[in-house]
């Protein structure tokens, strides 16, 4: 089978698995962010010890977990906390660890070690967060999160495209040498028109400018994303974050856009609606 077979057939499986999760919620959407976070960081610390890096995993899946079930109890209080423990104990490991080797590097490793646990951890945590606001329909949450992924990929689509047909000006070309400007704004006007596609449809609980922010959030930053992940990628000289899921890479490949904009409009919404 070619690739494009093996994205469809995945993406046949795949698809419905994800609508169920999110529209059922509580503890399986729980377990569902949980798992995508874990594998995600278990990738990006793949990639960073092709650089000589020796985080130590255990910590940022801990960290992670716990900083997902404070989303779901809604008592945010908790992820500084425990964001504070996992920084201070990284530190106390790291200084009774034996070098492994004579390129090993402390300041590497703590580096490391943390910022996926707030690049990844905290921002997918900010989905289940979404998931249990509090709502007059819980089922309309779950809506939410899945148009919001439409949007993404509705975005991704249109970006691949149009800069493939039409796209002439490099965008990055240091981080994405195929991504072009006119692919950028092609998936920005998409995402917006998108969104807008949304709230008429079955978003009925935001108001229009709700759809320009969060199309605006989809178009600009969730493109800006995979573009700070293809930076990590190139950095590590690999073309898939891994082979998890086949004909699409890793799960960090999958989310690298989900990982700002889920933050974004989780902001947005519980700070400006």
């Amino acid at each position: 089978m070619n690739n494009l077979t093996v994205r469809v057939i995945v993406a046949i499986f795949g698809i419905p698995f994800i609508l169920f999760v999110t529209i059922f919620g509580k503890y399986l959407f729980l377990a569902f962010v949980f798992i995508i976070s874990s594998l995600a960081t278990f990738e990006y610390y793949t990639l960073v010890e092709k650089k000589n890096s020796s985080p130590i995993f255990y910590i940022g899946i801990i960290s992670i977990f716990l900083i997902d079930l404070a989303f779901y109890a809604g008592n945010h209080e908790r992820i500084v906390t425990f964001l504070i423990l996992a920084v201070l104990l990284t530190g106390l490991i790291e200084l009774f660890r034996k070098p492994s080797s004579q390129n090993w590097s402390s300041i590497s490793n703590l580096a490391t070690e943390i910022f996926p646990i707030l690049y990844i951890g905290l921002s997918l945590g900010t989905l289940i967060g979404l998931r249990e606001l509090k709502s007059e329909n819980y089922l309309e949450n779950g809506i939410f999160i899945i148009s919001i992924l439409a949007i993404i990929w509705i975005c991704d689509t249109a970006a691949y495209f149009i800069g493939k047909s039409i796209g002439k000006r490099k965008l990055y070309e240091r981080v994405s040498p195929k991504k072009t400007v006119e692919g950028f704004i092609g998936g920005l006007i998409f995402a917006l028109l998108s969104s807008f596609g949304a709230k008429l449809w079955v978003l009925k609980q935001i108001n229009h400018l709700d759809a320009f922010v969060i199309g605006l959030i989809v178009g600009i930053f969730g493109q800006l994303g995979d573009l700070i992940e293809s930076l990590i990628k190139r950095d590590a000289q690999v073309k898939d974050s891994s082979n998890l899921i086949p004909g699409h890479g890793g799960v960090f490949d999958r989310f690298d856009s989900l990982i700002y904009v889920a933050p974004l409009v989780y902001l947005y919404m519980t700070n400006f609606k």
